[in-house]
């Protein structure tokens, strides 16, 4: 490891050496770079399905570099979403911070970042198998508050996961519990009747027409076909072990015990002293680009993590997000971006709902990224990793403006990298309008 670390170190001088002499993008491949790592199923990243995760080559490369963080120091990822960078920080003996507004990743980070007893984990499930064959239901059972939990389940569906749900509650141990709670809420949109291609929930289609092929259709038949008949439980004790078979991995690749916490809800106030930080981390949301809530809005109501009437109130904590009423953006809002205001003034024109996401998304930025900075210790680093992407089909440099909207706070900017990735699409209301990420700029920023 110290080789690798010393590598990084001498890659990250170089980088910051060529930006200081002619302040233009570097073009890196940090695939390439830490192409000997399997991230694929490495330790539990893997653990939960999670919307728009940050892949973790980028963090890997920043926590085992010893130009940018030591051992033991500390590691904040202010939108800290399922956990990448925690768990990436605490696999390189580094304690970490995390904060998000969104009770399922939360749950995530906890879980992934935890360290369970191989032996008890795998005798729980043993009890679970005994357990669930004693639950009796009578008709009358009180299901959890669950979106429109009829439209998207079938009656053996709801029944099944209801009494699984009834017997992880039996799990006295809160970390034990929790640790079953997320394999359920693994479980939960596999056996739903959403489309499982699609992250927001969306009914699966299927065409009537015996003549049609389609791959997409025929693995949308298979689906309900296999639903009609399924052991939900037997599902859930596959996910289980998966799971259980990761912290076995995570076991051999480190056994110390790192401190990880969510210490905030709200990036713009993290409840942290000022400069106490040694390294920050993170991947902020896009403006409109992913419904978070929405996405997730199943799994909250059967873990019971919120109830259907209080999804809006979650939604309304995320940055970036799409849901105001009309009354919210009768007029503009002045970012005092220039060229980002002057973009918005013509978006306003042709979509003023559109015009206030991305400008109130750059305000709410703008209060996050000061309180990082204020967080962040002298002459410590913050790695920003943003992309561009549209908004009513005009290009917005999301990238360029939070760099200003950095330096603005008082942060200098020491290197730009640009890293091209396997494209994905955003998924928004307008989704046809808000094009695909190609490639994502990582920016190194530092306070000074």
């Amino acid at each position: 490891m110290k080789t690798k670390a010393n590598n990084f170190n001498l890659i990250s001088q170089q980088f910051l050496d060529d930006y200081a002499k002619n302040q233009e993008p570097i073009r890196v491949n940090f695939k390439k770079m830490v192409e000997d790592i399997k991230f694929q199923d490495r330790a539990t990243h893997s653990i939960h399905i999670y919307p728009a995760k940050l892949l973790p080559n980028i963090p890997y490369f920043f926590l085992n570099n010893h130009f940018f963080v030591k051992d033991n120091e500390l590691v904040l990822d202010p939108f800290s979403g399922s956990g990448t960078v925690l768990l990436e920080a605490n696999l390189a003996g580094k304690n970490s911070f995390g904060c998000d507004s969104n009770p399922l990743a939360q749950l995530i980070t906890k879980v992934k970042t935890s360290n369970y007893d191989i032996s008890v984990l795998k005798n729980i499930l043993e009890s679970l198998k005994i357990e669930i064959k004693n639950i009796t239901m009578d008709g009358n059972e009180k299901f959890p508050d669950v979106v429109n939990i009829d439209y998207w389940f079938l009656p053996n569906i709801k029944f099944q996961l209801y009494a699984i749900l009834k017997t992880i509650k039996t799990i006295k141990d809160d970390d034990y519990r929790d640790f079953f709670i997320l394999c359920f809420s693994n479980c939960v949109k596999k056996v739903s009747l959403a489309d499982s291609r699609i992250s927001v929930p969306v009914k699966v289609k299927v065409k009537k027409e015996t003549n049609n092929f389609h791959p997409f259709f025929d693995e949308s038949r298979s689906k309900l076909k296999n639903l009609e008949n399924i052991n939900v439980f037997e599902k859930f004790t596959d996910i289980v072990n998966d799971n259980i078979r990761r912290f076995e991995n995570k076991q051999k690749i480190t056994s110390k015990r790192q401190t990880t916490k969510i210490v905030s809800e709200d990036a713009r106030n993290l409840n942290l002293p000022d400069e106490s930080v040694d390294l920050i981390i993170s991947s902020p949301p896009y403006a409109g680009a992913q419904k978070y809530i929405r996405a997730c809005s199943l799994n909250l109501g059967w873990t019971e993590l919120s109830g259907k009437d209080n999804l809006r109130t979650l939604d309304k904590k995320n940055i970036g997000r799409e849901n105001y009423s009309k009354s919210d953006y009768l007029t503009l809002k002045a970012t005092g971006l220039v060229e980002a205001d002057m973009l918005l003034k013509e978006i306003y024109i042709i979509n003023p709902l559109r015009a206030h996401i991305a400008a109130n998304y750059l305000l709410e930025m703008k209060q996050a990224i000061s309180e990082a900075s204020r967080v962040l210790k002298k002459d410590k680093y913050f790695i920003l990793i943003a992309a561009n992407n549209q908004v009513c089909n005009r290009e917005f440099k999301t990238q360029e403006y939070l760099r200003q909207i950095a330096e603005n706070v008082g942060l200098k900017t020491m290197c730009r990298l640009v890293d091209d990735i396997k494209s994905y699409g955003l998924m928004t209301k307008r989704n046809k309008t808000a094009s695909v990420i190609t490639c994502e700029w990582v920016l190194i920023l530092k306070k000074e």
